[in-house]
């Protein structure tokens, strides 16, 4: 049919179907602000300033007006989803991780508190929740104090465990590096910060790194069964039941991440997902500046899902570090790819080679 036919061309040449209405738009926009000025030359180099500001504004007009038409003309792009409503299979069991820092009994106690909601809302037999944990920077590798807090942690770690030992003997479980030498910082540290202790994580669950942590409580029988890893950040809310919606949704087929060793990099399917994140409510309220940064907050239950402009057309999305991601194929887009001591943001270059989509109907609460 004519319409498969068209929707199939629209695909292929999406890229320059999207750029080619920008760039003109922008030469309309430019060339009618540079007729204002009578006496322009193009040998002058006052008129070749004219032209690089002009266009400059004209592309900061264009994109939004093109990108709202791509919005209005496509209508939302829904990943599709297994349903896991009652329950997740054994071969996708997931583990729930935060990566943090160590730095008070305070703060173990607010972290240990967090991650019991998270349970609470997202109860199943093969979800499983976890503290992956770093001391503060230091001059020293060890300081005073560590070894308290750290039996602190842990002993909340169990605690949990006994509260929660009629569903099951292991829900919760702390891993915890130690510090290691960083020439480049001149500091003590957990090893490349957040990424490090995902990759070491990684590889813990399929049996390396064994030395990585110092301090594991838990099951360790349940690590290699692990399929997903979903990582959030400290002040991340996990809504009720948006992990078996996550685990849904990587575990369908068409979704499932196909690598391509000759490019070294996801080429279909996806090994990361990445939901929506929105504000608070508290939060957004907490300052003039979040109120007017902040958009719209908290869940809105008459919005099943959104537009969004890459994972609409491009059918990719933008990985920002909290997500659900598949741990063979991320170790196998990912380890040993970038530098050490060198990236400080590195979950939009994961996302570029493990490939990641934005699951718009999924919603994530930050603080």
């Amino acid at each position: 049919p004519w319409r498969v036919r068209i929707r199939r061309a629209g695909r292929l040449y999406r890229l320059p179907l999207y750029l080619s209405p920008i760039l003109l738009l922008t030469a309309v926009v430019t060339s009618a602000l540079l007729l204002s000025f009578e006496e322009l030359t193009l040998s002058d180099w006052q008129s070749w300033f004219f032209i690089l500001m002009g266009g400059i504004a004209a592309s900061a007009l264009s994109v939004p007006l093109v990108n709202l038409l791509v919005t209005l003309l496509l209508p939302p792009r829904s990943l599709p989803r297994l349903d896991f409503s009652t329950g997740i299979p054994d071969i996708y069991r997931t583990m729930v991780v935060v990566p943090t820092l160590l730095s008070s009994t305070q703060e173990v106690d607010a972290l240990c508190e967090a991650l019991e909601i998270r349970y609470l809302g997202n109860r199943d037999t093969n979800l499983f929740f976890a503290l992956l944990t770093d001391f503060r920077d230091a001059p020293q590798e060890s300081q005073p104090g560590d070894e308290a807090l750290l039996a602190y942690a842990r002993t909340a770690i169990v605690t949990l465990n006994q509260t929660y030992s009629d569903d099951r003997p292991a829900i919760f479980y702390l891993l915890h590096r130690p510090r290691t030498w960083n020439p480049h910082e001149g500091v003590w540290m957990g090893y490349e910060r957040k990424r490090g202790k995902l990759e070491q994580f990684n590889a813990l669950l399929r049996g390396a790194a064994p030395q990585a942590f110092m301090e594991i409580v838990g099951d360790r029988t349940t690590f290699n069964s692990i399929k997903y890893v979903i990582t959030l950040d400290t002040d991340t809310q996990l809504p009720r039941d948006a992990a078996r919606s996550l685990v849904g949704n990587l575990a369908h087929p068409l979704n499932r991440p196909l690598y391509d060793a000759a490019k070294g990099r996801v080429v279909a399917g996806y090994a990361i997902l990445q939901p929506r994140a929105s504000i608070s409510l508290t939060s957004a309220a907490l300052s003039r500046f979040t109120q007017l940064f902040a958009g719209e907050t908290g869940l809105d239950p008459y919005t099943r899902e959104v537009s969004d402009l890459y994972q609409d057309l491009f059918g990719e999305g933008s990985f920002i570090g909290k997500g659900i991601y598949d741990v063979d194929a991320f170790r196998q887009a990912v380890d040993g790819r970038f530098p050490e001591n060198l990236i400080l943001s590195h979950d939009l270059l994961e996302s570029g080679y493990a490939r990641s989509a934005l699951v718009t109907d999924v919603d994530l609460i930050e603080e």
